[in-house]
């Protein structure tokens, strides 16, 4: 459950973010602007926005995702200590012991001949076990990222929605609702697309797979 949990808030994994960003402050600005101007019905030109806010969030959904399966440490090979320690949902102490034995090992690669890059590569591919890989923010079941920092930013977006709506039954202001929905939507969206994710992770193993 530790380990779920700490990959769940694993929130930097996020990629590409200034292009939600994009898409969170045109969602913004329209919704408030359509509450404003004619909150009983949704004019043609704010539909137009949210089409636009929308299919600039589901571009940022894909690249995010090419981007994980491009970075993944588990299918590349890897001369980096710290992005490999990176990778790993274990304690700082526990880093420290990991980084220690590695660089240790690959002191032994060179001594014994080996350029320094070939022995980072060896020693860090060799220190994949897998009671190393049970540890690690990919999947046991999939080799790809699991994707469990979309729950994270999922909880915590509906989370403070529900907080926004307390203080809107006291304030009562618009900005507040449209930042309250904003909050909701997307923190559903994110969900969603963590479901969207599996779903593209089951199709590829599939093909990968099949050759």
């Amino acid at each position: 459950m530790e380990k779920i949990i700490k990959k769940i808030f694993s929130l930097k994994d996020l990629k590409y973010t200034w292009l939600l960003l994009i898409s969170f402050i045109a969602f913004y600005t329209i919704f408030y602007l359509d509450l404003l101007n004619e909150p009983s019905y949704v004019q043609i030109t704010a539909l137009a926005g949210y089409g636009c806010a929308f299919i600039t969030a589901s571009v940022w959904s894909v690249l995010n995702y090419i981007n994980l399966i491009k970075f993944n440490i588990m299918y590349k090979k890897s001369s980096n200590i710290n992005a490999f320690l990176d990778q790993l949902t274990v304690s700082r102490e526990e880093k420290l012991e990991i980084q220690g034995y590695l660089e240790d090992y690959i002191e032994d690669l060179i001594a014994s001949g080996k350029q320094r890059t070939d022995a980072i590569r060896e020693a860090i591919e060799s220190f994949k076990v897998k009671e190393i890989l049970s540890s690690s923010k990919n999947s046991k079941i999939f080799n790809l990222h699991a994707h469990y920092y979309l729950l994270g930013y999922s909880f915590i977006m509906v989370t403070a929605g529900l907080f926004l709506r307390v203080i809107y039954l006291n304030v009562n202001s618009l900005l507040l609702l449209s930042l309250e929905w904003l909050l909701y939507l997307y923190g559903i969206g994110f969900a969603v697309l963590f479901v969207i994710y599996k779903l593209f992770d089951i199709v590829l193993y599939k093909k990968i797979d099949e050759h």
